[in-house]
């Protein structure tokens, strides 16, 4: 069992029911997808499953793949908590393929399936490494666009360990599933790519080198970074303040409380609806901290404080863009 993330509005109670029970009701059974969860919290007690795993970084330009712990993330469940399988998804897929009917018998109405699939927004002119490809959209949880004369409707998924893609070839009648119990990879649309060109008779690309080169000099350049990062915070460079006025408690709006303690030259920052999450912030000069946090998957940011008259007012935090690209700013109490 691997998860199958995905865009989707957040809707928690359709006819009177929650959201798990009606995807499991008018979607989950009728297809016979018997070993599909709809909620994050029901995979601890599942037979036959998938752990996640994520690279963490035990030194500059090492990282070892570990088994990390699945996510909980059921208040956003229609935006990544279901977990799947190749065979349930094949029929989810399969469904897709006839506009809505699986062995003839409808399951959603062909007219449903064709809304999904109208452009409700223009993402750009879109565009390939190799081959033809025009035109990037976005309907109702899938990406549109036009390649090698054909309409592709797609979606990645990615949650804590795991990344996903399901893509789908209308013309063809082609689909296509891969998952991944690893968020360190490319693979999972590598083999996309690869398989799609396969079966529309493109020539051979080795899209699995294409994106392993990538991401190897992605990481290079990220652990070149990360390198003159710590030999800045080796350096014991001068804070514009003492480190204990960074201390204190912090508040935003929505994420609530959070507080910053002193350890030993380090500032450890910690939510109060995060529990066993935290991140150590090591001074970088000035006003500027390293945040890394505990959980990998949170990776490493440079932070800033804000400070007026010798007095500190606020942090912006920021977390590896895979968990969330936008930065949240905590008000100092």
């Amino acid at each position: 069992m691997l998860h199958s993330a995905g865009g989707g509005d957040v809707i928690q109670k359709a006819s009177g029911k929650t959201w798990a029970d009606f995807l499991k009701e008018k979607i989950f059974m009728p297809l016979g997808m018997n070993n599909t969860l709809a909620l994050s919290k029901d995979i601890h007690t599942a037979s036959n499953k998938a752990s996640a795993h994520t690279v963490v970084p035990m030194a500059i330009g090492q990282g070892i793949l570990k088994k990390i712990p699945y996510g909980k993330i059921d208040n956003i469940a229609p935006a990544g908590s279901i977990s799947s399988s190749v065979k349930d998804m094949s029929k989810w897929v399969l469904m897709q393929l006839d506009n809505g009917k699986l062995d003839g018998k409808e399951i959603i109405p062909a007219s449903a399936i064709a809304q999904t699939r109208v452009p409700h927004s223009i993402l750009g002119n879109g565009g390939h490494m190799f081959n033809k490809a025009h035109f990037n959209l976005y309907g109702l949880g899938w990406f549109m666009e036009e390649y090698a004369g054909r309409k592709i409707v797609a979606h990645t998924g990615g949650v804590n360990g795991f990344v996903t893609s399901v893509c789908l070839v209308p013309e063809e009648k082609l689909g296509i599933i891969v998952f991944t119990n690893t968020d360190a990879n490319n693979f999972y649309e590598a083999l996309r790519n690869e398989i799609q060109d396969a079966y529309l008779g493109l020539p051979y690309r080795n899209y699995s080198q294409v994106f392993l080169q990538a991401q190897k000099q992605n990481e290079a350049e990220m652990q070149k970074q990360l390198k003159l990062k710590r030999d800045t915070i080796n350096s014991n460079p001068a804070t514009a303040l003492p480190l204990k006025e960074y201390a204190g408690n912090y508040e935003h709006e929505i994420y609530g409380k959070m507080n910053i303690i002193l350890e030993n030259r380090a500032l450890i920052m910690r939510f109060e609806h995060h529990n066993g999450r935290h991140s150590t912030l090591e001074p970088l000069g000035g006003n500027r901290f390293l945040s890394t946090w505990n959980d990998p998957l949170y990776g490493r940011k440079v932070l800033n404080f804000t400070t007026n008259n010798n007095k500190v007012k606020s942090l912006t935090v920021r977390v590896a863009d895979f968990v969330e690209f936008t930065p949240y700013e905590f008000v100092k109490k």
